[in-house]
């Protein structure tokens, strides 16, 4: 005889499969759902962490800042301090030159040949005015400037004749240059 299976097997292999399959979904996604749970709950100490040492950072970075303040406000006064000091010696040496000039124009003018009305100095040139009993004498004068290690040149700018107590002398304008600061 023939036996016919009335049990729809296939319809329940299939619900089975189904039922199993929903099953293994519902595992996975449970599955999946701790994972990111843990990496989250890894992640947000990480973050904790990282935050913490930030602040630590930013307080230790709050106290180079004070100290990198300090020390630019130092370099700020040394800069200053180096300006103050620069003019202090340019102006020692400024200070002494004119001295050093009048000594040297001093030393040698012939008091006894000659005198000195002015004397003009601007930056290395110094203009003499002056008068002489002879254009001799201007001469000398010019040749014992030229031989001065303190002065590169001297050039008269004019020469003319003046009356001085009824006598007739020579009224002169020299141009020299400073050869030493």
């Amino acid at each position: 005889m023939i036996t016919i299976n009335l049990l729809p097997v296939r319809q329940i292999k299939q619900k089975i499969r189904i039922r199993n399959e929903f099953f293994s979904l519902i595992v996975g996604l449970f599955i999946l759902l701790i994972i990111i749970f843990f990496v989250g709950y890894n992640q947000s100490i990480n973050i904790n962490r990282l935050q913490t040492k930030k602040t630590a950072l930013q307080a230790e970075k709050a106290k180079y800042d004070a100290i990198i303040a300090k020390v630019n406000k130092l370099k700020k006064q040394q800069e200053i301090l180096k300006n103050k000091l620069a003019v202090i010696e340019k102006l020692k040496v400024s200070s002494q030159l004119p001295v050093r000039v009048l000594a040297e124009i001093a030393k040698l003018t012939s008091s006894n040949r000659m005198w000195l009305k002015s004397l003009r100095m601007a930056n290395n040139s110094i203009n003499l005015a002056g008068i002489a009993l002879d254009n001799a004498t201007i001469a000398q004068y010019m040749e014992k400037i030229k031989a001065s290690p303190f002065f590169s040149g001297a050039e008269l700018q004019n020469s003319s004749m003046t009356k001085v107590a009824n006598q007739k002398l020579k009224a002169f304008t020299l141009s020299l240059q400073r050869s030493h600061p």
